[in-house]
C-alpha cells in the first residue's frame, strides 16, 4: 500500500488523525508488507508451535516451502494461519485487514465503508463487507463476566429513516437496552421491545444478583428489588440526581452512541443495528487502552469464520 496516499486520504477525511499521525509510523514500521502480517499472525495465534485447526494437533506440522502452508501429519490436511479465522477464503491482504483493524483502534466514532474504502483502496462494497465481518466478530465474542458495583440500566432509541415523536415508543426507531458498572465496562444490545419480559432476563444474564441497581422510573424495572439493591430517580418529577442515585453514566455512553451513529453512519438499517452496537461497544470499554493494544485484542478474536451469507442473510 502507498503510505503516503493513505495518510493524504486521513487527512482528507472526518478520521480526525493529525493527533494519531506518530500512530500509524508506527503501524507501517510493524507491518511493512504482506509477509510482516503473515509471520505476526502466526506468532498471535500459535506462538512457536503451529497447530492444526482441523484436529488440533501440534506434534507433527509439516510448512510448504512457500512458506504459508502447513501439512498436519495426523489428520492429513493442509491449512495456513487463516484457515478457520476471520480471513479466511478472503481476497483482502492482510495487510489491509490489520490497517482497518488500527483505524478502528484510532477512531472513537468509527469509520465508514466510503472513508475505509478510499483510504486502503477497495470498492466500497468491498470496504462494507470488511467493516461488517469486524462487527460481527464483536459481537459474537465472548464474555460472560457479569457486572456488578454499581450497575445504570437504562433503554434509548435510534436509528430509522426517518424522525419521529422523542421518549419510550419512539415511532420508526429500534430500542436499544443497555447496562452499565460505574467506571467500569458497558453491555449493550437492540431489542424488539422495551417491555418488563424483555429486559429482566438481560439483566439477570448480565448483572450478578446483590447487585446495586440504578434505574429510572420504567414500569418495566419496578420488580428488580427481588434480586437487586435497586435505587430509582423519577425523571418524570425532574429528578435526575439524589445522591448517588442517577442514571448519568448510560445517558452519557447513550450521547456517544447516536453520534456515532447518526454522524458516521447516519441510519443504520435496524438488520444490522447490533453490528454497530457491538463495535461501540467495544470501543467503550477499551476506552483507557492504547490504539495498540486495541489493535491486539480485535487480532486476538479473529477465531470466527463469517460468510457473505451469515451479514446479508442471502
Amino acid at each position: 500500500m502507498d503510505f503516503s496516499l493513505i495518510m493524504y486520504n486521513l487527512n482528507q477525511k472526518s478520521v480526525k488523525m493529525s493527533a494519531n499521525n506518530t500512530n500509524l509510523f508506527y503501524f507501517f514500521k510493524q507491518f511493512p508488507d504482506e509477509e510482516s502480517c503473515r509471520k505476526y499472525l502466526e506468532k498471535r495465534r500459535w506462538g512457536d508451535t503451529p497447530t492444526c485447526p482441523h484436529c488440533g494437533n501440534a506434534q507433527k506440522i509439516y510448512r510448504y516451502k512457500n512458506g504459508k502452508t502447513f501439512k498436519c501429519a495426523h489428520c492429513k490436511k493442509q491449512f495456513s494461519v487463516k484457515t478457520g479465522t476471520i480471513y479466511e477464503n478472503s481476497n483482502i491482504p492482510l495487510q489491509k485487514w490489520f490497517l482497518t483493524f488500527y483505524l478502528i483502534s484510532l477512531s472513537k466514532k468509527g469509520i465508514s465503508s466510503i472513508e475505509l474504502s478510499k483510504t486502503i483502496g477497495v470498492t466500497q462494497k468491498s470496504a462494507w463487507y470488511l467493516l461488517h465481518k469486524v462487527r460481527y466478530m464483536l459481537e459474537h465474542r465472548n464474555s460472560d463476566n457479569q457486572l456488578r458495583g454499581t450497575v445504570e440500566v437504562d433503554e434509548t432509541y435510534v436509528g430509522g429513516k426517518k424522525k419521529g415523536k422523542r421518549g419510550r415508543g419512539s415511532e420508526n426507531k429500534t430500542p436499544v437496552f443497555g447496562v452499565v458498572q460505574r467506571g467500569g465496562r458497558l453491555s449493550i444490545t437492540p431489542v424488539p421491545n422495551a417491555k418488563r419480559k424483555t429486559l429482566e432476563p438481560i439483566i439477570h444474564k448480565r448483572v450478578k444478583k446483590g447487585t446495586h441497581i440504578n434505574s429510572d422510573e420504567w414500569w418495566a424495572y419496578t420488580k428488580l428489588c427481588s434480586d437487586y439493591v435497586h435505587d430509582v430517580v423519577n425523571h418524570g418529577r425532574k429528578e435526575y440526581v439524589r445522591g448517588k442515585v442517577h442514571t448519568n453514566t448510560i445517558e452519557g455512553a447513550w450521547s456517544h452512541l447516536k453520534r456515532s451513529i447518526m454522524g458516521t453512519y447516519h441510519r443504520p438499517s435496524k438488520e444490522h443495528l447490533s453490528k454497530y452496537c457491538a463495535e461501540f461497544e467495544y470501543n467503550y470499554n477499551t476506552r483507557n487502552n492504547s490504539p495498540e493494544i486495541k489493535f491486539k485484542k480485535i487480532i486476538d478474536k479473529n477465531l470466527i469464520r463469517v460468510s457473505y451469507r451469515t451479514i446479508t442473510g442471502t
